[in-house]
């Protein structure tokens, strides 16, 4: 589309694979969309109307690019580190958002976060935040910890420390994963991880639906790999009112209103502890199985809270099972995936999702640059629906440029 139209512009931070539905949402709405990506070829390129090839990261870039195509909008669903662009950026211009730039860049540090958990009574684990070149001093942590950066995305530089070879080992790592070299580390909490997908309204966070994460570590460099978030997750009632009640303490500790709020936690039991939250849309497609599974429009609803408007949070209660299957790939370059037409025409699986386009480098040094899709599931019982995955893993299989299989078969979701 050419420049010269009579439409008000928006601006997405992040071509993920969620923004796609942002971006046609926004257009929806009357919005010229400008999408701006460091990549060449994000996987919502060809939805925006433009895409500027700039870094989210780079707020004066970003302010700049947003002068340039008289911005009234400039907004991120789910990019914790493009929140704080896009909050910038609003307040520079005085635009709509959805709470400050100060806020924005508070909740996403690690070591603010785990403060502000703690100052409130919000149940989490003990930890120690480290500075910029500070290493851990009277440390009394009980191993294993849980290393990582304190400002980093989708859980890049998460690791798993067992004796103190480790965590120094994990530290040097997360140091160089973090932008600003901040770095917790913080006891381990064996139970059930979920997420929780919150709105808060009037200031009280409504618990719309929760998903369990079924994870793995692996490799050399213990990478931490979620493979299928299963909804609703196997933990009792209790547990989930006590995250709910968390999640509002942390709303009103970081005076959050009218905003989705993401919270990641762990359940043993009845008893939980906050990993983290952020105040945004949870990552891959879930904005779609919430929106399938409840009738909530999360995507509609963070587009209004960044234009202030107030959101009224409705939702039915989640019937039957639902997952959301995360393939990976070996190292390799990516090209192609086989079987998803015929799983789809077939309805043995609802819905699939690229991560990856045809070209990309696929590596093990993280969750997120081994991921080639995802597809969803659903099901009357947990068991059923084990077997529908396992069924549908079995017809899938992705290849590189050269024909050769890549897929990784062994992650999937079992009983």
């Amino acid at each position: 589309m050419p420049e010269n139209h009579n439409k008000p512009v928006a601006i997405v931070l992040g071509g993920t694979n969620p923004h796609i539905e942002l971006i046609h949402q926004l257009q929806d709405r009357g919005y010229f969309v400008v999408l701006a990506d460091y990549l060449p070829d994000p996987p919502a390129r060809t939805a925006a109307d433009i895409h500027e090839q700039i870094s989210t990261l780079d707020q004066d870039v970003v302010l700049e690019t947003a002068k340039k195509h008289n911005a009234s909008l400039v907004i991120s669903a789910c990019v914790d580190q493009a929140n704080i662009t896009a909050c910038y950026v609003a307040e520079q211009l005085g635009l709509t958002k959805p709470y400050s730039y100060k806020t924005a860049s508070e909740i996403t540090n690690k070591g603010v976060m785990k403060s502000v958990m703690a100052q409130h009574q919000i149940p989490t684990t003990r930890y120690i935040y480290l500075d910029a070149g500070e290493e851990p001093a009277d440390f009394d942590l009980r191993f294993p910890v849980m290393v990582k950066p304190a400002d980093s995305n989708a859980a890049s530089g998460v690791k798993k420390a067992e004796n103190p070879e480790q965590m120094a080992q994990y530290l040097a790592e997360a140091k160089k994963v973090s932008r600003t070299g901040r770095t917790i580390v913080e006891e381990f909490f064996s139970g059930v991880e979920i997420s929780a997908y919150c709105f808060v309204e009037s200031g009280t966070a409504k618990l719309i639906m929760a998903s369990e994460r079924v994870s793995v570590i692996e490799g050399e460099d213990r990478v931490l790999k979620c493979y299928a978030t299963v909804t609703p997750p196997a933990v009792s009632d209790a547990a989930m009112e006590k995250v709910e009640q968390a999640a509002t303490a942390i709303a009103k500790a970081f005076e959050l209103d009218n905003t989705p709020l993401h919270v990641q936690a762990l359940i043993n039991g009845d008893e939980i502890s906050i990993i983290e939250f952020a105040p945004r849309v949870g990552g891959g497609i879930s904005y779609e199985t919430i929106r399938d599974n409840t009738g909530f429009d999360i995507i509609a609803a963070t587009i209004d809270s960044y234009l202030e408007r107030p959101v009224k949070v409705a939702f039915q209660p989640v019937r039957g099972c639902c997952s959301v299957n995360i393939i990976y790939g070996v190292p390799s370059v990516f090209d192609h995936v086989d079987g998803v037409d015929a799983l789809l025409e077939s309805g043995a699986i609802d819905s699939f999702h690229y991560h990856k386009t045809p070209g990309t480098q696929l590596t093990a040094k993280s969750a997120s640059r081994g991921r080639i899709a995802a597809f969803v599931v659903r099901a009357e019982s947990r068991p059923a629906l084990c077997e529908k995955v396992a069924s549908a893993m079995q017809r899938l299989d992705a290849f590189d440029a050269e024909g050769n299989s890549i897929l990784r078969k062994d992650l999937y979701l079992k009983q």
